[in-house]
């Protein structure tokens, strides 16, 4: 017990730490931490053969972004506990219960006003990811602490650039809400995240 609340600690805002404990233990949900994983931020696996729900969440996210992260997955526990596989992992269902946890955590003693006020609208969209919907990652990207290079959004168009792995791409049009980039190591092209983090070289 004392291990999960220093971990919840360390990775949430201060006045969520009791709520989220208090679900995890309701749900008996076990909470892992992982690496940064670029194809996703938060997983859920329900629970199997004796052993409890799964919820992982890359240990990288700042806090707010976390928070909804476990806010996202625990409405996938919600919804699979009352439904199992008779209604989509993304659908209305699942949709219905995210937005009431939403509801419920919507504070200005958790949140932020930027992010507060996104989380009340009742007209926006619900996306399948956190990464999908760009107007709350930009707003999310804004508390990340440890940011080095820039969003690919904010440099020009034809800028040389290199990502955190080393790779050299050209910024070239966009497309709907990405880039399309030209690698300049193999000629392909390839559409980038407008969030993406990048390092301009001209």
């Amino acid at each position: 017990m004392y291990k999960l609340i220093e971990t919840l600690r360390n990775h949430l805002p201060k006045n969520a730490i009791d709520l989220v404990y208090d679900q995890i233990v309701k749900n008996n949900i076990q909470l892992t931490i992982t690496p940064t994983r670029k194809s996703k931020a938060g997983d859920y696996r329900p629970a199997v053969s004796g052993k409890p729900a799964r919820i992982s969440i890359n240990g990288s996210l700042n806090p707010y972004g976390f928070l909804l992260v476990f806010l996202h997955e625990l409405a996938h526990h919600i919804t699979w506990t009352k439904y199992k596989r008779s209604v989509a992992p993304h659908g209305k269902e699942w949709k219905k219960e995210l937005k009431k946890l939403h509801a419920e955590l919507a504070s200005d003693e958790i949140f932020p006003d930027d992010i507060l006020n996104y989380l009340k609208d009742e007209n926006r969209r619900i996306y399948a990811s956190t990464h999908a919907d760009i107007k709350m990652a930009r707003t999310l990207k804004k508390y990340d602490k440890d940011l080095n290079g820039i969003s690919i959004e904010s440099i020009p168009e034809n800028t040389i650039f290199k990502t955190a792995e080393g790779r050299r791409f050209k910024k070239l049009k966009k497309r709907r809400k990405n880039y399309f980039c030209l690698s300049l190591d193999n000629q392909r092209l390839y559409v980038f995240s407008p969030l993406l983090e990048v390092y301009p070289l001209n």
